[in-house]
């Protein structure tokens, strides 16, 4: 059913909404885990992983709060990850296409670093449909579930939550939609099962992103 009131602003999640960017972040991780000494992962491994920011992925892969492990990690990931940020990942069926037919100004907001965000951005071509792009930046605000990022891209954009939706794939985007103020929605191929996004009651679940031009 289309959403009743008028929509200015679509908000999209990144990783797992627009773009299928598992592959390339696995590899970085197993990049990674391999120089540090640990076992490497399949790839199916990654998927309930991802979403919450490179912090929580490695933590949790490396099973330590160890500082100094956890930063030599990191670099390694950045280090491998800036040079494959986009071998393997590709935007999911009819993205482009349908953000082309879209009418209302539309943001990217994501909990992949801002460097990171900006390069799979225009290494995939997504940058002249957005108004705004907006990554993780956590010294000036914390990442999804928090709000933060989202009263941030209204402010610039000087939108109304009551005429922003934001759309992603992760129980984040819909938290952090909700306390926004925002109506949500979430996709049902990305990285997250459907049983847990019909537990967050989104405003809508869609199985393709084509489905929004006849929603919103």
């Amino acid at each position: 059913m289309p959403i009743a009131e008028p929509v200015e602003l679509l908000i999209c999640d990144l990783d797992g909404t627009l773009v299928d960017s598992k592959y390339d972040l696995a590899a970085a991780v197993n990049h990674a885990l391999s120089n540090l000494g640990f076992p490497t992962l399949e790839i199916t491994a990654f998927p309930p992983l991802l979403g919450s920011g490179l912090s929580y992925l490695l933590r949790t892969v490396l099973q330590t709060t160890d500082e100094a492990i956890l930063s030599q990690g990191r670099d390694l990931f950045d280090a491998y990850y800036r040079q494959h940020v986009a071998d393997f990942t590709r935007c999911y069926p009819e993205v482009l296409e349908t953000l082309q037919k879209l009418p209302m100004q539309k943001a990217i907001y994501s909990n992949k670093a801002q460097w990171f965000t900006d390069a799979l951005v225009d290494a995939l071509g997504l940058r002249p449909h957005f108004s705004f792009v907006l990554g993780a930046q956590p010294e000036r605000f914390p990442l999804k579930p928090d709000p933060a990022g989202i009263h941030l891209i209204l402010e610039e954009l000087t939108i109304s939550p009551r005429r922003a939706v934001m759309i992603g794939d992760s129980t984040h985007d819909l938290e952090a939609g909700r306390a926004a103020g925002l109506r949500v929605g979430a996709v049902t191929y990305g990285y997250r099962p459907v049983e847990v996004l019909r537990q967050h009651h989104p405003d809508f679940l869609i199985d393709h992103f084509a489905e929004l031009q006849q929603l919103l």
